[in-house]
């Protein structure tokens, strides 16, 4: 394929059909052993692959395409379009090729040649590598900067429509579609001031509105980061020590009252108490049946009454905003009293409104 003497090529474009067909790894046929086709991969590449791109490197020495008549830019790009075919369907060992010999370097440097179609073949060759979005690919052409001989190729080109013109912007419009970070940032990066003077198409500037943002998400994450304490984010959801003692030793001082028999009362618990007092001895008033004896039961309502505002007077007096303690002893005793059923007993049974009487306070 190499050494075919005619103008035309026609042998070697032939012997390129057959090799394309046999290094298919979906052409090759299912054997029992299923390592034979990675047993022949392995072969052409450590024997034949240097074979096929010895024209190429040989051209492309002096970063100047060494020769440019027709039959050699014929033979390089039946090269480019099987190298090609390989990086879409050789992943291990055609990325090891181009890694080792610098390949992809080599081969942009024929978009300097004067033949339109070579420039298209070796742009198609880095527009397959872009198109795997693969980390190690990405890598390796942001490191070896790769885009300047295309950025090159763009501006010689002058704004002309042609398909070089619209190859060039469908690689970066890929680019900011597919949202392939490292690559955006690198062309913004290092070519935004010349990309900035294209205005007859959006793609550019879109790509530089790409790179904005992902340059605020990233200013974002820093200020939400620092916004954080350091001790939380060292912590995270840790309590301080000291607030659990303080906790503990709260339990157990009320472990402790109750222990003693002694009911914690809240602050306004007087105010509570007298409202309950007055409430039933009203109801203890209503009860009252008749008349007779009134002065006598009066005056032991009284002497009743008087004993438990006494008390209530002491137990307000003693009562501090953090314990107020009450029984309810006196509760119970403002509601029996003895003697209101012989009462009812010795009347039969008739009922007489209750007189009404002052409120003891």
């Amino acid at each position: 394929m190499i050494c075919d003497t005619d103008p035309e090529l026609g042998r070697a474009v032939q012997l390129m059909g057959i090799l394309r067909i046999l290094i298919d790894p979906e052409s090759m046929l299912a054997s029992i052993n299923k390592s034979e086709k990675t047993d022949f991969l392995d072969y052409f590449y450590n024997h034949s692959i240097h074979l096929l791109i010895a024209p190429l490197l040989a051209n492309t020495i002096d970063n100047q395409p060494a020769k440019d008549d027709y039959q050699t830019v014929q033979l390089l790009g039946l090269i480019l379009e099987l190298l090609s075919f390989c990086v879409e369907h050789h992943t291990y060992n055609i990325k090891n090729c181009i890694s080792n010999k610098d390949l992809l370097r080599r081969i942009l440097v024929l978009m300097k040649s004067t033949h339109m179609f070579l420039v298209l073949c070796a742009l198609r060759f880095m527009r397959k590598i872009i198109a795997l979005k693969d980390e190690h690919y990405n890598r390796y052409i942001v490191k070896g900067d790769l885009f300047l001989p295309v950025i090159d190729a763009f501006i010689r080109n002058n704004g002309r429509y042609n398909l070089l013109d619209s190859a060039i912007l469908e690689m970066f419009e890929f680019i900011k579609l597919e949202d392939i970070k490292i690559l955006c940032s690198h062309v913004v990066e290092n070519f935004g001031k010349i990309l900035d003077e294209v205005e007859y198409v959006q793609t550019f500037k879109n790509l530089k509105n790409r790179y904005n943002q992902h340059q605020d998400k990233k200013e974002r994450g820093k200020t939400s980061l620092d916004s954080v304490p350091s001790i939380l984010r060292n912590n995270r959801y840790r309590r301080d020590t000291r607030q659990l003692e303080e906790e503990e030793e709260m339990w157990f001082n009320d472990e402790e009252d109750l222990d003693d028999g002694e009911a914690v009362v809240p602050a306004n618990a007087s105010n509570i108490i007298n409202k309950k007092l007055n409430t039933e001895l009203d109801n203890l008033g209503k009860s009252e049946k008749k008349s007779e004896g009134s002065s006598a039961k009066l005056f032991s309502n009284a002497t009743k009454t008087a004993i438990i505002n006494n008390n209530l007077s002491s137990i307000t007096a003693s009562a501090t905003p953090g314990d107020v303690k009450c029984s309810g002893l006196y509760k119970r005793a403002l509601v029996d009293y003895e003697g209101d059923s012989d009462e009812e007993e010795e009347e039969g049974g008739e009922l007489l409104p209750p007189p009404k009487r002052g409120r003891f306070s």
